[in-house]
C-alpha cells in the first residue's frame, strides 16, 4: 500500500513581497517585479500589509509573516534588521506567531542563521530550483549543489524548518536532471517543498532565448510528468508538497491546467498503478485526483 502525505493545516501566511531585493544577480527565469507588481516596501507598507491581510482573511490558529520574493538574508544588514524589528513587533504583541522568509542558499551562513533564529524566524525557504549542476548553470543561478547542502544543514541544525523551492521544465532540462533533484531529497531532508513548473516570463533572458529560437520549451505533458516525478519522490519520503505552480495572473501565462495540483497527483497515482501498486492511502484533499486515476486503473482502491 502506498501512503500519500498532504501538508497539515498550513498557518495563515501574510506575505510581504520584497521583489528582487538583495539579489546580486538575475536568474535566467526571474522577473519578480512584474509578477508581484510590487516595488520596495517601506516599514509602513509592512504594517499595512499585515493589518489589511488580517482584516479579510479567515482566522487560523497560527499566523506568520513571510518576507518573499527577494533574497532576504542578502539585504544590507541595516535594511534586513529594520524589516526584522518590524516583524518582531507583531510577534511580541501577539498579532502573529512567527516570521519566515525565502532566500538563496549561497546567502546563508552561521551568522545569518543565528540572527534569524534569535528573532522568531521558524521557517526558511531556499530557492534551489534544481540540484543538477548542469541545470543550475543553464538557469544562471550562480551557486552549486554543494552550497544547497551546506545551507540546508545549517538551517536544520539550528532547528529552523526547511522548505525547498524547485522548478521543473526549464528549457534544456533532462530526465536525469530531475532524477538528481529527486534523489537529493533524501540527503537534504526538507520539511516541505514547493514545485514551480517553468513559466516563460517576459523581460527574462530565457524568454528572449525562446522567442529567438535559441532554446525550446518542453511540452506541457512532459513538464507535468517531471513535476509528478518530483512530487512522487517527496511522497515516498513523507515530505509534504505545499504548492505546485505559480498563482495565475495577467503577467503569468496560463500554460497549465487551473487544477494543476490535482492533475499532478493523479499522474503520480497513475504512475504507481502502472508499476503494480493497487492500494493507496489517500488524504481527503487528494480524493479528486484518486477518482481521476481510478477511471484509468479501475482495480486500484483507497484505504
Amino acid at each position: 500500500m502506498f501512503t500519500f502525505v498532504s501538508a497539515e493545516q498550513k498557518p495563515l501566511i501574510i506575505p510581504v513581497f520584497i521583489p528582487h531585493l538583495g539579489c546580486k544577480r538575475v536568474c535566467a527565469f526571474c522577473n519578480q517585479r512584474d509578477v508581484t507588481g510590487v516595488t520596495e516596501p517601506t516599514l509602513e507598507d509592512v504594517e499595512n500589509a499585515v493589518k489589511n491581510y488580517l482584516s479579510w482573511s479567515k482566522p487560523r490558529e497560527r499566523r506568520e509573516i513571510s518576507f518573499y520574493g527577494g533574497t532576504f538574508t542578502a539585504l544590507s544588514r541595516e535594511k534586513m534588521m529594520n524589516y526584522i524589528i518590524k516583524g518582531v513587533e507583531f510577534v511580541e504583541n501577539g498579532t502573529v506567531n512567527a516570521l519566515r522568509c525565502s532566500t538563496r542558499p549561497d546567502e546563508i551562513d552561521a551568522e545569518r542563521v543565528s540572527i534569524l533564529k534569535n528573532n522568531h524566524f521558524e521557517t526558511v525557504e531556499l530557492g534551489v530550483q534544481s540540484i543538477s549542476e548542469t541545470l543550475l548553470e543553464k538557469m544562471r543561478r550562480g551557486h552549486s549543489a554543494e552550497c544547497v547542502e551546506k545551507a540546508a544543514k545549517l538551517l536544520k541544525n539550528a532547528g529552523i524548518s526547511l522548505g525547498l523551492q524547485f522548478m521543473t521544465g526549464f528549457p534544456g532540462e533532462t530526465d536525469n536532471d530531475v532524477e538528481i533533484s529527486c534523489t537529493s531529497l533524501s540527503i537534504l531532508k526538507p520539511d516541505f517543498i514547493r514545485i514551480y513548473p517553468f513559466v516563460p516570463l517576459k523581460n527574462t533572458s530565457v524568454f528572449n532565448d525562446l522567442e529567438a529560437g535559441i532554446v525550446k520549451m518542453e511540452s506541457v505533458e512532459t513538464i507535468i510528468g517531471r513535476t509528478s516525478a518530483l512530487f512522487l519522490a517527496a511522497m515516498k519520503l513523507k515530505i509534504p508538497v505545499i504548492r505546485i505552480g505559480l498563482p495565475q495572473s495577467d503577467e503569468v501565462p496560463a500554460l497549465y491546467p487551473e487544477n494543476l495540483f490535482q492533475v499532478v497527483v493523479a499522474k503520480a497515482i497513475e504512475n504507481l498503478a502502472e508499476n503494480g501498486e493497487t492500494e493507496f492511502c489517500i488524504p481527503e484533499n487528494f480524493d479528486t485526483s484518486f477518482n481521476v486515476a481510478r477511471k484509468k486503473f479501475r482495480f486500484i482502491k483507497k484505504i
